[in-house]
């Protein structure tokens, strides 16, 4: 059986919790291993068809693709972050004649199916009923040992319990780079992301959005108001595992444009965060990586 990529350097390891290169999947913990995969964003190509945009269906490839992740990572648990399906408001007919098989085919592999709802994810409660379990928009807590990671879609703030976490782990951005060819054209690659936070500010943000006033400093404020120590030190944003959806270029949009307020918030230091090519390769810092794009 392959193996996955060996990582020559360190700065995307985080304690119990790295990249499964060269997926775009993130494993967590060690004896008890949960495995990540965000943006499946099944049934994509119908609303591209309706565009005049023929494609075939791609739940059977990203099915495959995931089976065959499961085999080769074995987790015992499997967290799908959000974006399961494409259509925004509700489940459409395609997507209920698919995914409950798609799922089925999951759970065949590992039994504990998790799924953060996106704001792709309109009605997919529903499929708690196929045995998945389903956490809202505002994320859940892991605990792998001694280390905590909150993991939420990104579209939303996550539940002012994981600010305990010592990491965020998000999709939603799709991440990319972009770099330009001679005679000007330009290339789009899929990245990981791995930036620094600064959790004062986070917290200060945070509670602007809940409309709470600051007292004796942001994080003070959020033990008092919700009993909660914030720890968050890094966000890792996962690359989509829907390859054919492009993807946001980091090193062209201004963290302003980012999608979402965890990415555009003052706390998340994106400027100096770390850059990563899906099969593991170090690009660099995504404040010298603008110059390329």
């Amino acid at each position: 059986m392959e193996k996955p990529l060996t990582l020559t350097f360190t700065p995307l390891r985080l304690e119990l919790i790295a990249p499964y290169f060269p997926w775009p999947a993130l494993l967590i913990g060690d004896k008890s291993r949960t495995l990540v995969v965000a943006d499946l964003h099944l049934g994509f190509e119908f609303e591209l068809s309706e565009k005049g945009i023929n494609l075939p269906s791609q739940t059977g490839r990203i099915k495959e693709k995931i089976l065959r992740l499961l085999e080769e990572a074995k987790p015992e648990s499997l967290v799908i972050l959000g974006d399961l399906k494409h259509t925004i408001p509700k489940v459409s007919l395609q997507e209920w004649r698919d995914i409950p098989a798609f799922l089925e085919a999951l759970k065949s592999k590992v039994s504990d199916v998790r799924l953060v709802l996106g704001n792709h994810d309109g009605g997919a409660e529903i499929f708690a009923s196929k045995g998945v379990t389903v956490h809202t928009s505002r994320g859940f807590l892991l605990e792998a040992g001694e280390v905590k990671v909150g993991l939420l879609h990104g579209h939303a703030w996550p539940s002012p319990k994981l600010f305990e976490a010592s990491h965020w782990v998000i999709g939603h951005n799709h991440p990319a780079v972009q770099f330009r060819r001679l005679l000007g054209f330009r290339t789009i690659r899929q990245v990981w992301v791995k930036a620094p936070l600064n959790v004062r500010r986070l917290c200060a943000d945070f509670l602007k959005y809940r409309g709470i006033k600051v007292e004796g400093g942001p994080g003070k404020t959020m033990e008092k108001k919700f009993n909660v120590k914030p720890s968050c030190r890094s966000l890792i944003i996962l690359p989509a595992f829907n390859d054919l959806l492009g993807g946001l270029a980091f090193n062209v949009a201004p963290q302003a444009e980012l999608i979402g307020p965890v990415t555009r918030s003052g706390g998340v230091q994106m400027d100096k965060a770390e850059i990563y090519l899906t099969d593991g390769t170090f690009l660099g810092r995504l404040e010298d990586l603008r110059k390329y794009g």
